[in-house]
């Protein structure tokens, strides 16, 4: 958005001194470039540049600058400035072949735009070559997570189709210049390109970046003052609305998938901006209920709430739907937002660390996987939900694994948690985070099978130490299974997603169907656990799964199974 002259560009708060300097300012009374607003002021054009006019009148004055020496008011080196032309030429160039390109736009409009209208009606023809470029990048960014896209992630400069790691990698690096050197000037098309620059996952710190451009975007919502309703009235209102309710979702959203703080307070909000979810279009409204969900889990993670905090019986999908009036969205649409409400739900009935899985949580997990299973997930929307759903699902699994008191539940668990790893390794192939996740999970399921091993050897020695006849059967028995678990069949192999770059999938063993009688014998986790090889760090898979069942936890890197020796190839 290009601000003519007499549009106002800068909200100034009625607590700020500045405000109190421009009201009393008798140059500037009456100016048609200064408009009241409830809480505070907004600036025009005429006066920001009557403010940068008189501000560079008195440097001038006070200290005198070569203009070898700046560029201009960037105050940047002279080096900086001769290359920024040629550094702006580079982030630009990097963008798909046109026809590439109109297949990624197709794909965002059809299945990211509708429920997530970042850039509905976008204004592309007021936008400058450097904000129409990279809007465009932050697309690609974003719809080239899909797997339909592999065939067509293609760049200048670089033969051939990249992976979809190095395609996003290459164009987020761009955008992260483009941004860092200044080359975008309106504040508008700079929110829109951070929120969607949030949604980038593949850094190896698991989401600093994502949480870095979500407070960007946030910043500059508030910097532009949607939250308090500007535009009102006036042309573009419906538009700063829609943008502030998707900045607004994305905080709810980071705050579950990284374990932050949410920074938007809707007590900050002006009544009209928070009344005009009904205005907006029946997807997107779908998805801010759902979100509003998700604030309601969230404050039960609040420091000083206890865990045993009275929780509200949420409404189910389908109450959410109708109330979104939603039914005519596809079916693949809802089955991705559906994901976003399960996790949503098993974060809301939060259980102790110690205790095994609820009931609830764990159909609801159950739920998940047969969403994502792998005849259904290419149909789903590829955004940071989709593995972060399948994250909390492996987690449930995990805990009743881990706590679990009978040997039937176990059994249970560790079929949900070979079902999530199955579809965390398909998933790897996008999102490092589902990669690492995969691998931890992988590796703990090969480490449920040595310690049963382990277990059931020893009762063998006993059994031959005590000259039991049943021993020599026992032993044989247990020969042919193992046997067997390493020369699966060739189907099961087929259908073990590789993750791309990582080491291969899961060892013969972990996927083999495992009989009723798998943990039969076994109290808790008292012998299965405790009996784990010491060069597996249990502890830190103990971390890792339970952040992701309590939002109190936010997650480092170290914490991270990609930083583990177990995962130094994952990367």
């Amino acid at each position: 958005m290009r601000p003519t002259s007499n549009a106002h560009v800068r909200f100034v708060a009625n607590l700020s001194p500045e405000s109190a300097f421009i009201i009393n300012n008798h140059h500037l009374e009456g100016s048609d470039s200064i408009s009241r607003h409830g809480v505070g002021l907004w600036l025009g054009q005429d006066e920001e540049v009557a403010v940068e006019a008189a501000s560079a009148n008195d440097q001038r004055h006070v200290l005198s600058v070569p203009t070898q020496v700046l560029d201009g008011l960037s105050g940047q080196t002279l080096l900086l400035s001769i290359l920024r032309p040629a550094l702006r030429r580079e982030c630009l160039s990097v963008i798909p072949p046109e026809q590439e390109l109109g297949l990624l736009f197709d794909l965002y409009y059809a299945k990211i735009d509708v429920i997530f209208p970042l850039l509905k009606d976008e204004p592309w023809e007021k936008h400058g070559t450097v904000e129409t470029i990279t809007l465009k990048q932050c697309i690609c960014l974003v719809a080239s997570s899909d797997p339909s896209m592999r065939p067509h992630l293609r760049l200048p400069h670089h033969d051939g189709v990249l992976s979809q790691m190095d395609f996003r990698a290459r164009i987020f690096a761009a955008v992260k210049q483009t941004l860092d050197l200044g080359f975008i000037a309106d504040k508008i098309v700079l929110l829109q390109v951070c929120t969607l620059m949030s949604m980038y996952t593949n850094d190896e710190d698991f989401g600093v970046l994502s949480t870095h451009y979500c407070a960007q975007a946030i910043l500059y919502e508030q910097t532009l003052g949607f939250h308090v309703g500007w535009p009102d009235g006036k042309a573009g209102g419906e538009r700063s609305r829609r943008i502030f309710w998707c900045v607004w979702v994305l905080d709810r959203l980071n705050a579950a998938t990284n374990g932050r703080p949410t920074v938007m307070n809707t007590t900050d909000a002006d009544k009209k901006v928070m009344d005009s979810i009904a205005d907006q279009p029946p997807p997107f409204k779908l998805l801010i209920h759902l979100a509003e969900l998700l604030e309601d889990t969230i404050s039960l993670y609040r420091p000083g709430t206890m865990a045993s905090t009275k929780k509200n019986k949420p409404r189910t999908f389908e109450e959410l739907i109708e109330m979104a009036s939603a039914q005519s969205l596809s079916g693949s649409l809802l089955a991705s937002l559906e994901l976003f409400y399960l996790s949503a739900v098993i974060l809301q009935d939060r259980s102790s660390e110690n205790q095994s899985s609820s009931e609830l949580q764990g159909f609801y997990a159950m739920r998940i996987v047969a969403i994502a299973s792998t005849q259904n997930i290419s149909s789903l929307i590829y955004w940071p939900v989709l593995p972060y759903a399948v994250t909390v699902a492996a987690s449930v699994a995990y805990r009743s694994l881990r706590r679990s008191a009978t040997a039937y539940s176990r059994l249970r668990a560790f079929t949900l948690f070979q079902d999530t790893c199955k579809i965390l390794d398909d998933l790897g192939e996008t999102f490092l985070s589902a990669r690492a996740m995969a691998r931890l999970t992988r590796d703990t399921m090969q480490g449920v099978g040595r310690a049963t091993e382990r277990i059931r050897r020893d009762s063998i020695k006993a059994l031959n130490s005590a000259g039991d006849p049943t021993a020599e059967a026992i032993v044989g028995e247990n020969t042919q299974e193992s046997r067997d678990a390493n020369q699966p069949q060739s189907s099961q192999l087929s259908r073990t997603p590789q993750p791309l770059g990582a080491a291969p999938s899961a060892s013969a063993a972990v996927y083999t169907q495992m009989g009723p009688d798998l943990f039969s014998g076994y109290t808790g986790d008292a012998e299965i656990f405790d009996n784990f090889d010491p060069s597996f760090d249990l502890g830190r898979a103990d971390a890792i799964f339970s952040a992701n069942l309590d939002l109190n936890t936010p997650y480092f890197a170290d914490d991270w199974p990609v930083s583990a020796p177990y995962t130094r190839d994952v990367g």
